[in-house]
C-alpha cells in the first residue's frame, strides 16, 4: 500500500464472507464433513479437502451467501458437531487505513519532507542500503547468470501489466487469475464497468523491484529507471485481487498452494487482511513442507502487523528510509522479523489514462516494497548456493527456516534499534550469502515438525489474539515498567465481558475469535476501545482500577457498538449477560 496515493481515500467496504475453514478430528471424514455440514447449511455447499493432513476442508456456496452474523452463528453451531476440532469463517477482510484508525502518528507533512526526499533521488540508493551490488560483483561473476538466476519468485498481487520494467521477466506461461479463474493474469488496471481502484497496477510495481533489469528499459519522462533485487529471477504473476483494500483470504490462500505446486521458489505477498483465519496458515504451511520461502509486508499505516505476515512461519518485513531509520508509516511490532527499504522507493507504475496504458517510473512508500526487496535477496540467496543442493542437503522442508534463521542473523543492528518492534535489524545481503550454511540443522533452527503442527497463539481468540491487535497501544499506556501489559488488558476485556479476570480464558475461548474480528475490521470500535485503554489508570498490578461502585459503566458504548454491527447471538449473550 502505498500511503501517497491511499491517505486521502475512505474506505467504505466491510468483510465479505467467503465460506468456512472446518477440520475434523480424524483423517479421511469427508463423507462426516459433508453430512454435517447439509445438516446445519443446506444443500448445494462445496466441500473440498485441503493441506497434507486430510483433516481439513474448505466450504463453499458463493461470495455473500451470508451476513458477518449469520457465519459467526453457524460457525458456533459446526464447532458443536462431534468430530469437529475447529471451524472459522471466511472473510474477504478490509484494511482500513490511517485516519480510520485515528491512532498517534506523526504530521502527515513529514511524508513529505524534501531533504529526505532529496537524500533519496538515487534510483539505487535501496540496493546500495541492501548491499545488493557487492553481492552481485562478488557472487555472481558470470555475465551470462544473472543475479537469481534459476529461481521463481511467485507473486500474488493485482497481476501484471506490460510495463518494459517487468514484462520480460514474468513466468506467463504458468500465471493464474484467481479472480476470472483463468490463465490470464493481466492487471486490468480498475474494476469491472470502469470502478476506480486505489493503487492501480500494485502487482506491477512491487514485483518491479525484484526482476527489473538493471539499467532503462525505456525512455521515461522523468529520466528514472528501476533495478530490481535479483534480475536473474523470473516472477510468477498471480491475481487475486483488483486492489490491496480489501484482500480474498481464499484467492490469496489458493494462490500460496498453486505457486507451491506450480515450482515456485519463493512467495512475496505485499498485501494482508485484518485478521488471521487458519485457512491461510493451512496454505502456508502447506507451501513451507515444499521448501518456499514465504516473505510479506508487515503493512502499512495500520496499527499492528497484518495477516500473514503475523504468523510465525512468514518473514515479515517492515520500512526503512535511506537514513537507516524505521519509516514512521511502516507497522511494527513483536512479530517483525527484518526491515528493508520501504519510504520513497523508486517503482514501476503502470495506470490508465486516455483509455490506454501509460508506463512511468515513480517514487513511494509503503511496505509493500520492503517485502519483495527481501524476497530478492532470498532469490540470490537460493541462486548462489544452488536450490537443488540445499534440498538434497537438507531436505525441502528445513530451507525455508535455514534461511530465516540466517537472514536474521546476519542483519545489520544499531545500539538504538528495538528489535522487539523492527526486528533483528535492516537486511544486508552481502553478509548474508557470506554466512556459512549450518552443519546441524537440528541444532541451530526451529524443528519444522514442531513449528508446521501446533496452531498459532495469535488463532486462538485467545489473550495473545488481542496483545497482538493493541500492542501499539499497550507500550503507550504503560508509563513505565510498572505496570504488566497483558494483565492490563485482561482486566479491560474481563469488564468488558462482564465476567471476571479468573474466568476471562473461557469466555476467550469461546468467544475470543469473534471479538478480535470485530476489533481489526472495525476501526471506530478499535478507536473506543483505545480510548478506554488510556482513560483507564493500570494498577502497580497490572489490573485496571475497575468500575467503582455507582460509576458509569464506561464498556457499554463498546458493547452498544458491538451491537449494532451484527455480532453473533452467542457473543451477544456474554457481552449483555453477567456471568
Amino acid at each position: 500500500m502505498f500511503p501517497n496515493e491511499q491517505k486521502t481515500q475512505s474506505n467504505p467496504l466491510s468483510p465479505k464472507f467467503e465460506g468456512f475453514f472446518l477440520e475434523m478430528v480424524m483423517p479421511r471424514l469427508e463423507g462426516r464433513c459433508s453430512e454435517l455440514v447439509k445438516n446445519i447449511l443446506g444443500d448445494d455447499w462445496n466441500v473440498k479437502p485441503i493441506g497434507d493432513n486430510l483433516t481439513e476442508f474448505e466450504i463453499t456456496l458463493n461470495d455473500d451467501a451470508l451476513s458477518v452474523k449469520e457465519a459467526w452463528d453457524k460457525t458456533y453451531e459446526l464447532r458443536s458437531q462431534p468430530g469437529v476440532i475447529d471451524v472459522e469463517p471466511l472473510f474477504a477482510v478490509p484494511l482500513p487505513e490511517l485516519t480510520s484508525w485515528d491512532v498517534s502518528i506523526p504530521d502527515l507533512g513529514d511524508f513529505f519532507d524534501n531533504q529526505i526526499e532529496r537524500e533519496s533521488e538515487d534510483v539505487n540508493w535501496c540496493l546500495k542500503q541492501l548491499r545488493v551490488f557487492e553481492v552481485w560483483k562478488k557472487y555472481f561473476p558470470d555475465p551470462n547468470k544473472l543475479p537469481g538466476h534459476g529461481i521463481v519468485v511467485a507473486h500474488p498481487d493485482t497481476g501484471y501489466t506490460n510495463h518494459p520494467e517487468i514484462i520480460d521477466n514474468l513466468l506467463l506461461e504458468k500465471s493464474y487469475d484467481f479472480i476470472e479463474k483463468d490463465n490470464n493474469a493481466t492487471d486490468e488496471l480498475e474494476r469491472p464497468f470502469g470502478q476506480l481502484i486505489n493503487n492501480p497496477g500494485h502487482g506491477t510495481s512491487t514485483a518491479s523491484v525484484i526482476v527489473s533489469n538493471q539499467g532503462k528499459e525505456a525512455n521515461y519522462s522523468n529520466q528514472k529507471y528501476v533495478t530490481g533485487v535479483a534480475p536473474g529471477a523470473k516472477v510468477l504473476p498471480l491475481r487475486v485481487s483488483y486492489s490491496v483494500v480489501l484482500l480474498s483470504v481464499r484467492n490469496l490462500a489458493q494462490s500460496i498452494e498453486y505457486a507451491a505446486d506450480n515450482g515456485a521458489h519463493v512467495v512475496t505477498i505485499s498485501m494482508g487482511t485484518a485478521f488471521h483465519n487458519q485457512r491461510l496458515r493451512s496454505a502456508i504451511i502447506y507451501a513451507q513442507k515444499r521448501g518456499m520461502i514465504i516473505v510479506a509486508a508487515s503493512g502499512t499505516l495500520i496499527p499492528y502487523v497484518v495477516f500473514p505476515a503475523a504468523y510465525d512461519e512468514v518473514i515479515a518485513v517492515t520500512g526503512s528510509d535511506i537514513r537507516r531509520e524505521v519509516w514512521w508509516g511502516a507497522s511494527r511490532g513483536k512479530q517483525v522479523d527484518v526491515t528493508a527499504p520501504g519510504h520513497l522507493v523508486w517503482y514501476a507504475k503502470s495506470d490508465r489514462k486516455d483509455k490506454g496504458v501509460e508506463h512511468r517510473i515513480e517514487q513511494g512508500s509503503g511496505t509493500s516494497f520492503s517485502a519483495p526487496f527481501v524476497a530478492g535477496v532470498a532469490a540470490l540467496w537460493l541462486s548462489y548456493h544452488g536450490r537443488d543442493k540445499l534440498v538434497e542437503r537438507y531436505g525441502a522442508e528445513k530451507i525455508p527456516f535455514i534461511f530465516n534463521e540466517l537472514l536474521r542473523d546476519t542483519c545489520d543492528k544499531f545500539p538504538t534499534w528495538k528489535p522487539n518492534r523492527f526486528g533483528s535489524g535492516i537486511v544486508n545481503a552481502e553478509k548474508l550469502l557470506a554466512a556459512p550454511l549450518p552443519d546441524n540443522v537440528n541444532g541451530s533452527v526451529v524443528s519444522p515438525a514442531l513449528a508446521l503442527q501446533q496452531h498459532s497463539s495469535l488463532d486462538s481468540g485467545r489473550l495473545d489474539a488481542f496483545m497482538h491487535l493493541f500492542e501499539s497501544q499497550l507500550s503507550d499506556t504503560q508509563p513505565g515498567e510498572f505496570a504488566s501489559p497483558d494483565a492490563f488488558l485482561n482486566s479491560n476485556l474481563a469488564e468488558l465481558l462482564q465476567t471476571f479476570s479468573s474466568e476471562l480464558p473461557n469466555k476467550l475461548k469461546e468467544v475470543g475469535q469473534e471479538l478480535a474480528f470485530d476489533f481489526a475490521v472495525n476501526p471506530d470500535l478499535y478507536k473506543q476501545f483505545t480510548e478506554l485503554l488510556h482513560s483507564n489508570k493500570p494498577s502497580p498490578t497490572g489490573q485496571s482500577e475497575g468500575r467503582k461502585k455507582g460509576e458509569p459503566d464506561n464498556k457499554k458504548p463498546i458493547r452498544e457498538t458491538l451491537k449494532k454491527k451484527g455480532i453473533s447471538d452467542i457473543l451477544f449473550n456474554k457481552l449483555f449477560n453477567w456471568g
